[in-house]
């Protein structure tokens, strides 16, 4: 054989085993576990049978449902505190209430997952308690109002959290700390100054006066120890400054306003903000940062005597609400933990019925029930589900839910378990890369925008694939059109006292808030697969994003559905870079970058694009005077800028 020969056999062997390598490092071990739910089709000979077994199943769920008492659940609660272990949890407390584990080991289960969640909260809520503590001004804004910007803000970025959970566990934790003071310092609410949304601490105008001097010094004097101040603190500044220029105005609207009580000191005050702003002549300035921070100094040296001491001495467990304290819209499936002798009978254990759908494509689950014929129905997996088992995930465990008018068709969900490998698919990936253009780029710059056409723009003029945008469409018309018309409907029914109509407009209403939430949700399921395809057509190597922290609180319309519906998740772009990485064979960096002005200066020419309402996805240059598209014109922006990169997981999520 010649040497050339040899040689080139030698180098692409050698070519071979360093991709095999690096795909060994893109995919996580075979170690490291994976959970995923899907929905299998249920089989019934006919209608009247499917009923049946539909009411049936109901009839589990209210069993399982009454199981669920008080008592049971605080027992549950102090046994979780000793062991957290949820086999020996439910054994456990079976043997305690006394209940065979027929129906108890499902309820049992789904009780332990509310436990967990409640001590995980109690956590959260004595971090939380802990930071104001050291936090005196945010301390009594949530005493007053059972909110606290800074504190939101501050504890979303720490714990890496939404800020609508922040703002929830803010609001949640004040209610319940409410009820506890009233039952146990009875003494201190004679006055009712501590309750939430009552009456204040009175105070006269010459109190509030001071409370503005002293606001704007204390600002003053924090202020002047920075370096340098940024804008937003600027603004802040001017606003106290405007409210001292007006105090004449604005001091007995305040004292008024502390004097009286409220149905809601937040959404009161925020009116009271907006109206002196109108008053004053300045009808632009939001102004309720400023107001509210006079109300806290106002406020101070009256709770400052009492209410540190009584959030110290708080119970965290009396803060956070037990499980299942209000009732649940709907009922809790029924979990059939494999193994176990359910009252929903099953053809074998887990392996056997993972061998079994292997082979057949479905199994059989049966519905006895005492007095009555066992009712049986076929159990059947779709293709993909089938490709899942073959490439080494087994069947894990059954969900079986009762459905509701006027189908009355059960639901069957099965959880699937294996290795990150046994699901990887690169089906859609190579379906979408025959409709993107093949020139190669080496970085990706991606601009995040609204639910629509422009939802993810790229550097390289790279279109949309048609079903993204029919779902988008779809999103838009339910949005603008079909929820307009019932919200309408609606109103009209309750004006007219049409109890039956007003009932069957709002089911309607659910109906499509649940569509428009699942068409969410199947935008989010394929755009990672698209990104990926993008990235390996470029076959790039960084791909960059927007370091967005855009909160949709505070905000109104137009701006806060656009927020609410921006695929800005970092889960989708770590996962289109992972599922990129594999195909292509090395790792493809995801780096973020500074956000501001990226729509607004024109990259070729650097000047201003001024955009106007009905003027975002197009805007003229104030320098050469094109009209430029903003989107397309900041994904070059992304792309020019220097970024920071990520320290990916192996894969972004062990559940999705």
């Amino acid at each position: 054989m010649p040497l050339n020969i040899i040689l080139w056999i030698y180098l692409a062997s050698k070519v071979v085993s360093q991709t095999a390598t690096n795909l060994q490092t893109l995919l996580p071990s075979t170690s490291t576990g994976v959970m995923r739910s899907y929905q299998v089709v249920l089989k019934c000979a006919d209608q009247s049978q499917r009923e049946e077994i539909n009411q049936r199943i109901r009839t589990l769920e209210e069993r399982q449902h009454q199981l669920l008492t008080p008592q049971v659940i605080k027992q549950a609660v102090e046994l979780f505190r000793t062991n957290l272990k949820e086999g020996f949890f439910t054994r456990k407390l079976c043997k305690e209430v006394g209940k065979n584990p027929n129906i108890a080991e499902s309820a049992f289960h789904w009780l332990y997952i509310a436990i967990k969640g409640k001590i995980d909260k109690e956590q959260k809520a004595q971090g939380m308690l802990n930071f104001l503590l050291k936090n005196h001004q945010q301390l009594i804004e949530w005493i007053v109002f059972g909110r606290s910007p800074y504190t939101e803000r501050s504890l979303a970025r720490y714990w890496k959290l939404k800020r609508r959970y922040i703002i929830n566990l803010l609001t949640s934790s004040r209610s319940q700390t409410d009820s506890y003071w009233r039952k146990k310092h009875n003494a201190l609410y004679s006055s009712e100054s501590l309750q939430l949304n009552t009456l204040l601490p009175h105070c006269s105008q010459t109190e509030v006066l001071q409370a503005l001097d002293d606001a704007l010094f204390y600002q003053q004097h924090e202020f002047s120890l920075l370096p340098q101040l940024t804008k937003n603190q600027q603004a802040f500044l001017k606003k106290l400054q405007l409210l001292k220029q007006e105090q004449n105005v604005v001091i007995p609207f305040l004292t008024s306003w502390i004097n009286s009580p409220q149905d809601s000191r937040w959404k009161s005050l925020k009116e009271l903000a907006e109206q002196l702003a109108t008053i004053i002549g300045k009808p632009n300035r939001k102004l309720f940062s400023a107001v509210r921070q006079i109300v806290v100094f106002t406020l101070f040296d009256h709770y400052m005597q009492s209410v540190p001491q009584l959030v110290q001495g708080l119970p965290i467990a009396n803060v956070v609400p037990l499980p299942f304290k209000r009732k649940k819209k709907g009922r809790l499936p029924i979990k059939l933990l494999m193994g176990k002798n359910y009252v929903i009978t099953r053809q074998g254990i887990a392996q056997e019925l993972t061998d079994q759908v292997k082979k057949q494509g479905w199994t059989e689950l049966g519905f006895p029930q005492q007095g009555k014929k066992k009712l049986t129905a076929q159990v059947h997996f779709p293709p993909k589900l089938l490709e899942y088992l073959n490439n080494g995930a087994h069947i894990k465990i059954f969900q079986v839910s009762s459905g509701h008018a006027p189908c009355y068709k059960p639901r069957v969900d099965v959880v699937l378990e294996g290795t990150h490998s046994c699901f990887h698919s690169s089906i859609l990936l190579h379906r979408y890369l025959s409709q993107i253009p093949g020139k190669k780029s080496s970085v990706l710059g991606v601009d995040i925008n609204r639910l629509g056409q422009y939802m993810v723009v790229f550097n390289s003029a790279i279109p949309l694939p048609p079903d993204l945008l029919a779902l988008a469409s779809h999103y838009d018309h339910l949005s603008k059109k079909v929820l307009d018309e019932l919200n309408l409907g609606f109103l009209r029914k309750r004006r007219e006292y049409d109890v039956h109509g007003s009932c069957k407009l709002k089911g309607e209403l659910n109906r499509v808030y649940t569509h428009r939430s699942r068409i969410l949700r199947e935008i989010t399921r394929l755009l990672p697969h698209f990104l990926a395809a993008v990235i390996v057509k470029k076959q790039c190597k960084v791909i960059k994003i927007e370091r967005l922290t855009a909160d949709a609180t505070g905000t109104k319309g137009a701006l806060a559905k656009a927020i609410y519906t921006m695929p800005d998740s970092l889960f989708i772009y770590k996962k289109a870079v992972w599922l990129a990485s594999l195909e292509l064979g090395y790792k493809v960096k995801l780096e973020t970058v500074n956000p501001y002005y990226t729509s607004t200066i024109h990259i070729k020419c650097g000047g201003s694009l001024t955009r106007q309402k009905g003027q975002y996805d197009v805007a003229p240059c104030n320098k050469c005077g094109q009209q430029v598209n903003t989107h397309f014109n900041a994904a070059q922006n992304i792309a020019f800028l220097k970024g920071t990169s990520f320290l990916l997981n192996p894969f972004p999520s062990s559940h999705v």
